[in-house]
C-alpha cells in the first residue's frame, strides 16, 4: 500500500500544481483587467498612493510565481528529482516584492508631498529625511528576513555588521561624521531646502537646494553650486535669514548746518510719516533723532522695521520711505549736506601775502 501511495503522490503534486497554476494565471489576468483602476488612482492620499504602487510589484510577483509553478509541475511530471521544495523561493520572492511595494509607496508619497506642495505640517527637508530613514529601515528588515528564510543565522549577520561597521567607521570616520551631521540636520532643522543661509566662518551664502546623507548643496547668488560636507555644519555658526520676521531700515540722514533751526521740525515730520506708513510695523521700535554733529552735516538717525521680509519687495518699500524723507527735507527748505571745508584767512595774513607777492614780482622784473 505504501508503494502504491508513493507511486501516485507525483500525480497529486502535479494536480495541486495545476490548480495553483490556474489560480495564479487567473489572478494575473484579473490584475491586468483592473490595471486602470490601480494606475489611475489619485496619489494625493495614502490610500491612493498604496493602490497606485500595488500594480507593478503584484504583476511581477505573479509572473515569477507562475514561472516557479511551471517549473514544479515539470519536475513532478517528468520526475527530474529536483528538490525544489527545499528552496524557499516563493517566500523570498514575496519578501522582495513586498519590500519593493513598500519602497514604491514611500517614493510616491515623497514625490507628491514635494511636487504638489501638500506638505502640511512637514516641510520638504523633513519629508526627504523621513523617506530616507524609512527606506533604510525597510532595506535592513528585508536583508534580515531573507537571511532567515535561507536558513542563515541573522544574528551572525548583525554581529558581522557590527564588526564591519566599526572597521568602516574607523577607516572612514569623515564619511561617518558627515552621515551623522546629515542626521542632525534632519533632526534639529536649522535650515531646510529653499532657505537662504550664510556663515561668516566659511564664507558660505546661498539657497539650500539639497540636503543629503553625506553632503548638502548650496546655490550661491551668482548661481554657482557649493557642495558642503554635512560635518562642517557641526562646527560652524549658520545664520538663516529666511526665518527673519522683519527687515530693518537703518539710515543716517545728513542735512546742512545752515538748516539747524529746521532740524526739529524735520525730525518730527519723519517720525510722524513712519508712524502712519502702512509699510512699517508700528509694533516694533521706531527711532528718529538728531544723532550726531558730523564734520559737515547734522546727522539724523532713522531706524524702523518693514513688514515684508521679501528681498525685492523690501527694497521697493525702502525706496518709498527714503523718497518720503526727501520730500519732508525739501518741504522745510532744507538741503542734504555734502562734504565741505571752510578756509579762513585773517586780514593781516592777506596783506603780508600780497606784499610778498608784489616784492617778488618787482625783483623778477
Amino acid at each position: 500500500m505504501s508503494e502504491f501511495l508513493k507511486g501516485i503522490m507525483p500525480f497529486f503534486d502535479q494536480a495541486n500544481g495545476m490548480i495553483v497554476f490556474a489560480v495564479s494565471l487567473g489572478g494575473l489576468v484579473l490584475l491586468s483587467f483592473f490595471k486602470s483602476f490601480f494606475v489611475g488612482k489619485n496619489k494625493d492620499s495614502f490610500l491612493g498612493a498604496s493602490l497606485f504602487s500595488f500594480y507593478r510589484p503584484a504583476k511581477t510577483f505573479f509572473v515569477f510565481f507562475i514561472a516557479w509553478t511551471i517549473l514544479e509541475i515539470t519536475n513532478n511530471a517528468i520526475i527530474l528529482g529536483w528538490k525544489l521544495a527545499n528552496y524557499p523561493a516563493i517566500k523570498v520572492l514575496f519578501a522582495i516584492h513586498f519590500s519593493w511595494y513598500a519602497f514604491r509607496v514611500i517614493n510616491v508619497i515623497e514625490e507628491q508631498k514635494l511636487t504638489l506642495k501638500i506638505q502640511g505640517k512637514l516641510d520638504s527637508t523633513a519629508i526627504i529625511g523621513l523617506a530616507k530613514i524609512a527606506r533604510l529601515v525597510i532595506s535592513g528588515i528585508l536583508i534580515i528576513v531573507v537571511f532567515d528564510l535561507l536558513g542563515l543565522d541573522p544574528s551572525g549577520l548583525i554581529a558581522l555588521g557590527s564588526i564591519s561597521g566599526a572597521a568602516v567607521a574607523f577607516a572612514s570616520k569623515d564619511l561617518v561624521s558627515n552621515m551623522f551631521g546629515g542626521i542632525m540636520l534632519y533632526l534639529d532643522k536649522p535650515f531646510k531646502v529653499g532657505d537662504w543661509i550664510r556663515s561668516s566662518d566659511q564664507e558660505i551664502e546661498g539657497v539650500v537646494e539639497y540636503i543629503g546623507w553625506r553632503m548638502s548643496v548650496i546655490r550661491t547668488f551668482d548661481k554657482r553650486p557649493l557642495y558642503i560636507p554635512n560635518s562642517i555644519f557641526n562646527v560652524i555658526c549658520v545664520e538663516n535669514p529666511s526665518r527673519m520676521t522683519h527687515r530693518r531700515i537703518f539710515e543716517t540722514i545728513g542735512i546742512r548746518y545752515n538748516d539747524l533751526n529746521q532740524t526739529e521740525r524735520v525730525v518730527n515730520d519723519i517720525e510722524k510719516m513712519l508712524n502712519t506708513s502702512e509699510l512699517i510695523d508700528h509694533e516694533q521700535v521706531i527711532i528718529v533723532n538728531l544723532n550726531e554733529f558730523g564734520r559737515s552735516s547734522l546727522n539724523i538717525m532713522v531706524y524702523c522695521m518693514t513688514k515684508t521680509t521679501q528681498w525685492v519687495e523690501y527694497h521697493k518699500h525702502k525706496q518709498t520711505i527714503l523718497l518720503a524723507i526727501a520730500d519732508i527735507v525739501s518741504k522745510h527748505n532744507c538741503e542734504f549736506a555734502f562734504p565741505t571745508q571752510t578756509l579762513e584767512i585773517k586780514p593781516n595774513k592777506i596783506s603780508e601775502f600780497a606784499s610778498k607777492e608784489i616784492q617778488h614780482f618787482t625783483h623778477s622784473n
